[in-house]
């Protein structure tokens, strides 16, 4: 039971049908006699804005303007939405099929008798978990590897990985397996013989770049490698610009790198996390363009951090979807945590180092001015992470000349993957 201006409810029903008398009907049928509060949205889009009313149940029909199953996606990956019920009401019934296993709890099809649409909403709102804080778990019910589209990483890259766990293995078996791949072994050849690592002689095969770079240098650019295949045939976009954003993750790999190495901090995968670092913004602006373009509006409007724009516009950030990617694609869990927790290390409940270094170092690439992360703010550095580090409050200003030739020397990296 809810207040609506002094009257009591049943609940929020947010509903959006494609018919605009099909929607006045409905409003009136769950108001009048359904006793619900009723919002409601004439696109994808606008249902994504209607969940800041906290509807308890959406009722929808998917042929609706614009993508609806992104975004019942991009509502199925929010635990705090993981509660609201969805139910279809269309005339077609091939939407029932359409919809099927894509996060809808029922479907209705049109025509329906007034007293059967109550009835269905009535008994999908009382099979619901409650919502978060009031006592009942809440897990998401749709798995990230659902999401049509979904970059996945060449096959190469899961096998370089479980052979690297092993220590003992040697070049030549690493070297064959990279070798099946023949745009990453082309592009592990160029960045071999890149800048980036400054060798004086010709590196020909892979099993030299082994034997030279070791097996966890070779793994993590094998990784850095795939991710920037994996996502660079994603067409759709809410207007992020691809080559400023990997600049920026470039630069931040080199930045973690150096700060690493000033610290005497061994971590092999320092240049990878900064690569990594904001993946998930990736796929909300290839895959969820529609409603990621509402994201990059309110940064420029509101003046608001991505991070921030992303929690208001649509409730879900590239810091969680980027740590649900990169789990489904097995990348290892120091790695995974410094993804979801670069912009607020001190709640990393595990490897708070490599998330306090990612964090330092995207602060630092972005006062350089290198590339974009999708908007021009740089982040207040959090006192947890130079603390946790050891770093002095005045090493980063000591050292951002040298750091900045050093990133500039590494954009090789991108020269030679691109």
């Amino acid at each position: 039971m809810s207040e609506e201006n002094g009257a009591e409810t049943l609940g929020t029903v947010l509903i959006a049908q494609r018919e605009p008398q099909d929607q006045q009907f409905v409003q009136v049928l769950l108001s009048t006699f359904g006793k619900f509060n009723v919002v409601e949205a004439n696109s994808s889009a606008g249902v994504i804005r209607g969940l800041f009313a906290q509807p308890d149940l959406i009722l929808v029909d998917p042929l609706i303007r614009g993508d609806f199953l992104r975004a019942v996606e991009l509502m199925r990956r929010m635990p705090k939405l993981n509660h609201v019920a969805i139910v279809g009401l269309s005339g077609d019934l091939s939407q029932a099929a359409r919809v099927s296993g894509k996060g809808f709890n029922a479907f209705i099809s049109k025509p329906f008798k007034p007293e059967s649409l109550l009835a269905q909403v009535w008994k999908t709102l009382d099979s619901q978990p409650l919502p978060p804080g009031d006592g009942s778990p809440v897990e998401l019910n749709v798995d990230i590897d659902q999401i049509e589209g979904l970059p996945t990483l060449p096959t190469v890259y899961a096998q370089v990985e479980q052979l690297c766990a092993d220590p003992h293995v040697d070049a030549e078996e690493l070297a064959k397996v990279i070798e099946t791949d023949p745009s990453i072994t082309m592009k592990l050849l160029k960045l071999s013989n890149s800048a980036f690592f400054g060798f004086t002689r010709e590196i020909k095969s892979i099993g030299d770049a082994v034997s030279l770079l070791g097996n966890e240098t070779v793994k993590n650019a094998v990784l850095s490698i795939s991710v920037f295949e994996a996502t660079k045939d994603m067409e759709d976009s809410a207007g992020i610009d691809r080559k400023m954003f990997w600049q920026h993750a470039t630069a931040v790999g080199s930045a973690v790198r150096f700060i690493a190495k000033k610290m005497k901090i061994q971590r092999e995968e320092s240049f990878t996390a900064g690569i990594l670092h904001d993946i998930g913004k990736i796929v909300l602006d290839g895959l969820f363009a529609e409603f990621y373009k509402g994201t990059l509006e309110a940064v420029e409007s509101e003046k608001q951090s991505i991070l921030e724009a992303e929690e208001r516009t649509i409730g879900l950030t590239h810091t969680k979807l980027g740590h649900e990617l990169s789990e489904s694609w097995g990348i290892p869990g120091g790695l995974s945590n410094a993804i979801l927790y670069h912009h607020r290390p001190k709640s990393s409940d595990s490897d708070a180092e490599l998330a306090s270094l990612v964090h330092i170092a995207d602060a630092c690439a972005r006062n350089l001015g290198f590339g974009s992360g999708g908007d021009p703010y740089v982040p207040t550095i959090q006192p947890f992470a130079m603390e946790h580090l050891a770093v002095g409050g005045n090493d980063l200003m000591v050292w951002e000349e040298e750091m900045k030739q050093v990133i500039e020397k590494d954009m090789a990296f991108l020269s030679a993957i691109a």
